[in-house]
């Protein structure tokens, strides 16, 4: 019976020792991941332990038993830091363990080894003397006495234990669901041999020198190697999770459903300027923020000490049960600080945009930089300068009132060119430039100089050195390239307005000229009919026929001097007087008959759609009369033909004048309607460059194409292509009627 319980108790330590051994070279495979470097060491120190106590309880020799209480002690003692080690790595507090805290740790256990191991030489712990045997129940076991240090490294381990104890349970009660069972189950897995040893002690088992708390091990070992595998938190682990909403550089809060903060992280205490969050309303501590739970607004925290503004983007996720009641709410607080200057400062820069467009001079632009500069970038000091030809100089059209205080006004023009002011406009780049060194006594050592293309520069002034980053930059480029687009808007409308009074006053002198002329030339030719027709008294019959001629040339020059008249009206009319609505049936119709009756070998045919309308004027009867007399007048064939067509296609009128004459090369076509070709090669009067011109000015389009007549089996001919505008009214109405019911 003794000899089965001694042999029970020390095979059950020796698998604690197997287990632990187990254990510790599981834990080094994993060595890499959290907790398990600290998890290696306790299972090593608990294997030494249980294999040292099963040794011990089954030798019967002193000097063996001696060396191997030892051994017990060591592992013993050493056992309960490191188990408080393993805890505060488990539980996210790793940044506790400094080599300073784990040496003060171990200073104890250090040095009752050492006072253990040395026993036979100073006495003061429990020698070979110490060893005896004692025979109980039937089981005789050799037990080794323990002295007065002994008591106080049991009080030692106790208080350590008690300690990790506590730092688990605050941990379990304050760990969400998925990592609560984990904790649950270490903490239990640590608690079992604390209990058995308690109970060792205060209860007298079978044999003094048969320790359990050895043998307990090996279920400790197992609980705790269960609980870190089986719920695989090698990866993510609470102590990660903790440590990863703390270190969050937002705010983290937690709150219970009368939204009281139950917890936070450090960047909440930081971002609210308090310490002790727990406990108070969230609108407590953030007035106004509840508001923005839930609408996607960004919401403007103000420090009340500093009056500094901070915007927050809250995103709050709902904390149910596993009734799936909410409990509470979880709050993230985005610092969305610098995206909404960035912001505020382009919706600000948008604003000032239409200020900019609307702006009359530079002056009041250069006031408009500097303003923008000062107060929405926030900067010091802001000056525009502009480069002025005459004077080979930049002036400083504007300047904010720092500047305007710190410098007189001679000092803001800057001549010299190897100034860093002179330097950075003639190199075309944005430059930070340092003037302490130039200019000891200057209020504003640091200057972000920003070119505006050719018409100069923008300057802001910093007082402190190396204050611009990246950002500044941009929103000042972004300011110089606005700056720039308004002066370039400046000058072209002073160039435009340059152009517009230049050419007034040369349709001024042409009107002039013009009208003159044609006043001239008109009464030039009333005088020539008047002396033609006194001269037919005094020729004979054979003779007045060039009278005739006389009088018919006047009075082609007279009507060709009204049709001048009438062009120049048009050219200088808006569009809304230029263009009226004109029949072109009828307009086609007398054109024709006026053809016939002058080229009297030849024919024209007409096909027309009823009610065909165009936007014209007067001129238009001249422009199809110019076409039609160049194919007749032009045409070689042994009988000369003109069809002449017109109908609608979609939104146009389009006419088409078709001859069976020689046609027209490829050449000829792309340039028939220029300026440079002689009124020779179309036909008598203005020529086609005149069709041109007026097809423009009624918003049409003119064009020739090649004919499909043969004429010696070869294809002949050609098709002048004239298409007019429909007026609106007609159109939309066409539309309307051919839409389906």
């Amino acid at each position: 019976m003794g000899s089965g319980i001694l042999w029970g108790v020390a095979g059950t330590s020796l698998l604690g020792g197997v287990i632990g051994a187990a254990m510790a070279v599981l834990a080094w495979r994993y060595r890499d991941r959290p907790v398990m470097s600290a998890f290696g060491w306790l299972m090593v120190v608990c294997a030494m332990w249980a294999f040292a106590e099963a040794s011990q309880m089954l030798t019967a020799d002193p000097a063996t038993t001696f060396l191997l209480d030892r051994l017990v002690r060591v592992a013993s003692t050493s056992a309960a830091p490191l188990g408080l080690v393993f805890v505060l790595a488990y539980t996210g507090r790793s940044d506790v363990l400094t080599p300073r805290v784990i040496g003060l740790l171990f200073v104890f256990p250090a040095g009752y080894a050492l006072l253990s191991v040395t026993a036979p030489f100073h006495g003061l712990a429990s020698g070979l003397e110490g060893v005896r045997t004692v025979s109980q129940h039937g089981t005789t076991v050799s037990v080794v006495s323990s002295g007065a240090v002994s008591h106080v490294e049991t009080a030692f381990s106790y208080a350590v234990v008690l300690a990790a104890y506590a730092l688990l349970i605050r941990f379990l009660l304050r760990s969400r669901a998925i990592y609560r069972r984990q904790a649950a189950i270490i903490t239990t897995g640590i608690l079992f041999p604390a209990v058995v040893n308690v109970l060792a002690r205060v209860y007298d088992f079978a044999h003094p020198g048969l320790d359990l708390t050895a043998a307990s091990l090996s279920v400790m070992g197992l609980v705790l190697g269960w609980g870190l595998f089986r719920y695989d938190f090698l990866d993510v682990t609470p102590m990660a999770s903790d440590m990863l909403v703390d270190e969050l550089p937002d705010p983290v809060v937690v709150l219970d459903e009368n939204d009281r903060v139950l917890d936070h992280n450090r960047a909440a205490a930081t971002a609210f300027g308090q310490q002790a969050l727990s406990g108070r309303t969230v609108d407590e501590i953030a007035p106004g923020i509840q508001a923005h739970f839930g609408s996607n607004t960004v919401y403007t925290y103000s420090q009340p000490d500093t009056d500094e503004i901070t915007y927050f983007d809250p995103r709050v996720t709902v904390i149910e049960d596993q009734h799936d009641i909410e409990r509470g709410r979880l709050v993230v607080l985005r610092d969305v600080t610098g995206q909404q200057r960035r912001q505020d400062r382009l919706e600000a820069l948008q604003a000032a945009t239409q200020q900019f467009i609307t702006a009359e001079s530079d002056e009041r632009i250069a006031d408009l930089a500097v303003t923008f500069a000062e107060r929405v970038l926030d900067q010091d000091a802001a000056s525009v300068y502009l480069y002025d030809e005459d004077t080979d100089a930049l002036h400083a059209t504007a300047a904010s009132e720092a500047l305007e205080r710190a410098y007189p006004d001679d000092a803001r023009v800057v001549e010299d060119h190897d100034h860093p002011v002179y330097d950075a406009y003639c190199d075309g780049s944005i430059t930070v430039t340092d003037i302490s060194d130039r200019d000891p006594n200057t209020p504003f050592p640091s200057l972000l100089l920003v070119p505006i293309a050719d018409y100069g520069l923008l300057l802001i002034g910093s007082h402190e050195t190396g204050e611009f980053g990246t950002e500044d930059e941009q929103f000042a480029t972004i300011l110089a390239r606005t700056t720039q687009v308004a002066l370039s808007q400046i000058e072209r409308e002073r160039e435009l307005r340059q152009s517009r009074q230049a050419i007034e006053r040369r349709n001024e002198q042409v009107e002039f000229f013009d009208g003159v002329l044609r006043h001239t030339l008109r009464n030039a030719l009333l005088v020539i009919q008047g002396r033609a027709d006194h001269l037919r008294e005094h020729v004979d019959d054979a003779r007045e026929r060039h009278l005739d001629r006389i009088v018919q040339w006047s009075t082609d020059l007279s009507e060709l001097s009204e049709d001048i008249e009438a062009i120049n009206d048009t050219v200088r009319a808006t569009e809304a007087r230029q263009l009226d609505t004109v029949d072109l049936g009828t307009v086609l119709r007398d054109c024709l008959d006026c053809a016939t009756s002058d080229f009297e070998d030849a024919t024209v045919d007409l096909t027309v759609e009823d009610d065909l309308t165009v936007l014209a004027n007067d001129l238009v009867e001249k422009v199809i009369d110019s076409v039609v007399s160049n194919a007749l007048t032009h045409n070689d064939a042994p009988e000369p033909h003109v069809e002449v067509s017109a109908h609608r296609i979609a939104d146009r009128v389009q006419v088409r004048i078709a001859d069976n004459g020689p046609g027209m090369t490829d050449e000829m076509k792309e340039t028939v309607f220029e300026r440079n070709v002689g009124t020779s090669q179309t036909s008598h009067g203005f020529g086609l460059y005149f069709v041109s011109v007026m097809m423009n000015l009624y918003g049409g389009t003119v064009w020739i194409e090649d004919n499909d007549v043969r004429r010696d089996g070869e294809r002949c001919g050609a098709v002048a292509v004239l298409e007019f505008k429909q007026p609106e009214t007609q159109h939309t109405s066409r539309s309307a009627e051919n839409e389906p019911v």
